[in-house]
């Protein structure tokens, strides 16, 4: 179903950034528990929207966060970063040509 990808692929669009701006709140607090549950969010939602790499990254985050590892963590937020900027314009053209098919096929 178009409509049902564009919808979760466009609410990830909106959470993404959110979630790593609470994850590296987390890390300038010193919250491992709370990174950890940061980084699981941004893996899971990663997944869901098909966004591999991000979730791959995202998963990697976690486990630093289980072992304790702030600094592995922290580490990787701009690659997270990136990631996350790479996957949005992805998902971005993604949701745009879904949009053109729906439009198209009435």
């Amino acid at each position: 179903d178009h409509h049902l990808a564009r919808k979760v692929v466009g609410g990830f669009l909106e959470d993404v950034l959110k979630q790593i701006e609470a994850l590296k709140a987390c890390l300038a607090a010193g919250d491992v528990a709370g990174a950890t549950r940061q980084a699981h969010s941004t893996k899971s939602a990663s997944a869901t929207a098909g966004g591999e790499a991000l979730r791959t990254l995202a998963f990697q985050m976690e486990q630093a966060g289980k072992a304790g590892d702030l600094e592995s963590i922290a580490a990787r937020v701009p690659e997270l970063e990136i990631e996350a900027a790479r996957f949005r314009e992805a998902a971005r053209l993604f949701v745009s040509d879904v949009g053109k098919a729906c439009v198209e096929r009435g």
